[in-house]
């Protein structure tokens, strides 16, 4: 139990995050690569994991999990927070063996039958093609050789008169001799007979290598060679792509930052709005311009308060224009909106800022709230200028360039 003497409740949620990806999670990696692990245990294990990223202990009540866990579990692109789904990443390593048994055919476990689902089976199949060599590795219905798939769902009827046993055939076997023909079984209706006089003229045009093997090649790499990364991502396609990511994770900013605002970008910040519709205590109106309702986006970018803030600082470099006005109502949107007037360094400042600004604001809401402290912009802008130094300081490259601006009168 390495948990207790972690200190989670020391560090923040994203130190927590780091220390569950890359220890808690990696401890799982050569089980999962051995095993496959029932349901029930990789519940079990994903309790612990959510329990220490939203308590720091082993448990957690619903109301602690600000997402749901599988949303959580998706690469960052995704709007995850890159933490491993488990069932996918078994899936990923127990493609390896698929791998190897089809590139390593000489090898002494090769003949070992593999245990994978059928789903898994038919998405290896899907995602190896094969360029022909001698033909002796390369299954002759099943593998994707012949103008891009396999001969299985290019000739679907001609494929159900093959006896069972010889639809494990390797193109070899079945080339030689045409072997292939003596395979079909049953009556031959009309679409198998077509199928099968399509087939024949595919065939002419092919002659077996005797002294090159056959090469095959994983779809979902650029250097055709199958990866763990890459088979793991491969199975989150068709998923939603989420627009914010780049901004978020890519931008400089401590962890905890960016933590805040993929919390903001998913509407997970505990505002008024969101405590009132579970029945809890909540501020009648917004902590800092007292006028309407509180929600993330008002606080962050419909606020008087908030828009002076922003004004005031983007002033400062001389980018009052991306401040936001009366018609942004959306925080994401506004922010998307004024990060794409700029190119290159001066970006990469502009999202730092608005990180720390957004930080900013909302410990400042915090202090207003639980310590009965009144709002105070110039509070705000005194914390942001030693802040924006102490980022330069340690390593934002686009603040520092924003600061090495000529100052603007």
């Amino acid at each position: 139990d390495r948990l207790s003497s972690w200190k989670a409740d020391l560090l923040t949620k994203a130190g927590r995050l780091i220390l569950l990806q890359y220890v808690l999670t990696s401890m799982l990696i050569y089980i999962l690569l051995a095993l496959e692990l029932p349901p029930c245990v990789l519940k079990a294990i994903d309790k612990i994991r959510r329990g220490f990223l939203w308590k720091g202990r082993k448990d957690a009540r619903g109301g602690h999990c600000l997402l749901a866990w599988p949303k959580v579990t998706r690469p960052i692109c995704l709007g995850g927070l890159g933490i491993s789904d488990l069932q996918k990443l078994g899936s990923a390593l127990k493609l390896r063996w698929l791998w190897l048994q089809k590139t390593e055919p000489e090898k002494a476990w090769a003949f070992f039958p593999i245990q994978a689902q059928p789903q898994l089976q038919a998405f290896f199949a899907m995602a190896v093609e094969t360029i022909i060599g001698n033909g002796k590795n390369t299954r002759f219905w099943l593998d994707r050789w012949l103008l891009g798939q396999s001969l299985k769902q290019t000739l679907p009827h001609l494929f159900s008169a093959i006896a069972v046993r010889a639809r494990r055939r390797t193109v070899y076997d079945a080339i030689s001799g045409r072997r292939w023909i003596s395979d079909i079984k049953g009556a031959l209706n009309m679409q198998v007979l077509i199928e099968y006089l399509h087939l024949w003229d595919l065939l002419s045009n092919i002659e077996l290598q005797a002294g090159v093997d056959d090469t095959h090649i994983w779809r979902f790499s650029t250097t055709g060679v199958y990866s763990t990364k890459s088979a793991y991502e491969a199975l989150f396609i068709g998923a939603t792509q989420f627009g914010s990511w780049e901004r978020i994770w890519k931008s400089w900013a401590p962890g905890k930052c960016k933590f805040f605002m993929w919390t903001v970008a998913h509407n997970r910040c505990w505002t008024a709005d969101r405590l009132a519709k579970r029945g809890l205590n909540h501020p009648p109106k917004c902590p800092l311009c007292d006028q309407v309702g509180e929600t993330i986006d008002h606080l962050l970018v419909s606020c008087v308060f908030s828009r002076q803030f922003w004004f005031c600082i983007l002033q400062h470099f001389g980018l009052q224009a991306a401040a936001p006005q009366l018609d942004d109502h959306c925080f994401i949107d506004w922010w998307a909106g004024a990060s794409s007037r700029f190119s290159g360094q001066v970006q990469k400042g502009v999202n730092s800022i608005i990180i720390l600004g957004s930080w900013l604001v909302w410990k400042h809401r915090n202090y207003c709230v639980f310590d009965g402290g009144t709002p105070s912009l110039s509070r705000v802008m005194t914390t942001f200028r030693e802040d924006v130094q102490q980022w330069s300081v340690a390593g934002a490259r686009g603040v520092s360039y924003l600061l090495a601006l000529p100052p603007t009168s």
